[in-house]
């Protein structure tokens, strides 16, 4: 019986096809990542400066703690800062080095930001509330997003209070000492402190309106 002949004029075409795809796919690929990786350094060395900037400006409202206008511009920086920091861990995702480097140092302007609060509740009547929210991304924490969803739309419509968001597992002297004063621990999140008064496990919209005490008449048009 005769051998059938390979017929390599099909074969080597495709083959060569094949591998011609694959290193498209490569290139691409390998395209990509870099434009990737270069926006994650572009926005890390921009979340550095408006940190700087942040720091500047903590300066400037001390000096006249009781200007509403500065403070409310450094609340708006903190906001802006924080959402591009939520863009850089989707991104890098939860684990990232960079990323907890950076959260880490947010969560410090923070932490200054609500000790500004407390100076303008002592020294200039001011009754604005406040939100400690402990959470964390890693690990089994089901009600952690939702209680962050719940927050932001009662912040979105009532705005006349400050969210400050803790990620639990950040190695930070600071915010262990903050979960110290508290007696926030792991098991227990996501967890509120909501005007010195603290509230374990997830909370509804209409229960976190009821201790900021704000109504309907608070809502932002």
């Amino acid at each position: 019986m005769k051998r059938k002949k390979i017929r390599y004029s099909i074969y080597i075409p495709a083959f060569l096809l094949t591998i011609i795809m694959f290193l498209i796919g490569f290139i691409i690929g390998s395209s990509v990542s870099d434009i990737k990786l270069q926006n994650v350094y572009d926005l890390q060395n921009d979340i550095r400066i408006e940190s700087l900037g942040n720091e500047l400006m903590f300066e400037l409202v001390s000096e006249d703690l009781c200007n509403s206008a500065n403070l409310s511009t450094y609340t708006l920086e903190m906001t802006s800062l924080g959402k591009r920091l939520d863009y850089l861990e989707s991104l890098e995702g939860y684990d990232s080095p960079r990323v907890a480097s950076l959260k880490n140092y947010y969560s410090l302007l923070l932490i200054r930001h609500w000790l500004i609060t407390q100076k303008l509740k002592e020294s200039c009547d001011d009754e604005k509330g406040y939100v400690l929210f402990f959470y964390t991304n890693i690990g089994n924490c089901e009600d952690c997003e939702d209680q962050g969803l719940v927050l932001t739309n009662v912040h979105r419509n009532y705005p006349d209070f400050y969210v400050y968001s803790f990620e639990y597992y950040l190695d930070n002297a600071a915010l262990d000492l903050l979960k110290e004063r508290y007696n926030i621990t792991s098991y227990r999140l996501p967890t509120l402190v909501v005007d010195d008064s603290v509230y374990y496990g997830f909370r509804s919209k209409g229960f976190i309106k009821q201790a900021l005490n704000v109504t309907d008449e608070d809502q932002e048009d």
